[in-house]
């Protein structure tokens, strides 16, 4: 008696409530970004496009929030030649520079999808001493100020994007340490 006369006010409960969770489900955003985005970009960068077409090229930006693939093959092409210091300098016109030098570095994908283009490679590290140092001397990054173009507010269903600076690191260099110590009191800083 008790399932006859509650079941129905229980599966109208049910329908009621399940109705109400999916009526407040997420809509999703309906925020675009703008159609000359990639002009405005590249407009932007306009003397640097020839040194940035490896770190920041404007296909390397994806409408999904995914890394493209284009980002991902060039960061695997850096890594064929090793992850790791290497003990000895590579060699032969077949190696690029990245792997040839002193300081090796690799590529990895740095992604932030607030920002156009999203994907940007940098330079990292393989080695924390240039090879042959006997560890006197250190592998330092070299970086390079880029322009960016960073997304904000939505106004009439288009993101706002502003200009912005953004350093990424393109390489790295063997240098003397920053610090030299002549007297356990004394330090001189060079950097």
């Amino acid at each position: 008696m008790f399932f006859k006369i509650f079941m129905p006010h229980a599966v109208f409960l049910c329908i009621l409530l399940s109705e109400k969770y999916i009526s407040c489900a997420p809509v999703e955003d309906m925020c675009q970004p703008p159609a000359n985005l990639t002009v405005s970009y590249l407009k932007l960068n306009q003397e640097n496009h020839t040194r940035l077409k490896m770190f920041v090229p404007p296909s390397y930006s994806s409408s999904n929030n995914e890394v493209p693939e284009k980002a991902l093959a060039d960061q695997c092409d850096s890594k064929k030649h090793g992850e790791t210091c290497p003990e000895k300098v590579l060699e032969g016109n077949h190696v690029p520079v990245y792997a040839r030098s002193t300081c090796p570095w690799a590529y990895a994908v740095n992604h932030d999808s607030l920002r156009f283009p999203s994907t940007i490679l940098m330079a990292k590290p393989r080695c924390t001493y240039c090879i042959g140092s006997n560890s006197d001397i250190e592998c330092n990054p070299i970086t390079q100020s880029i322009r960016v173009l960073r997304r904000g507010e939505c106004t009439e269903g288009l993101y706002q994007y502003h200009k912005s600076a953004q350093d990424v690191t393109t390489g790295f260099t063997c240098a003397g340490r920053g610090k030299v110590k002549d007297k356990p009191d004394d330090s001189v800083d060079y950097a």
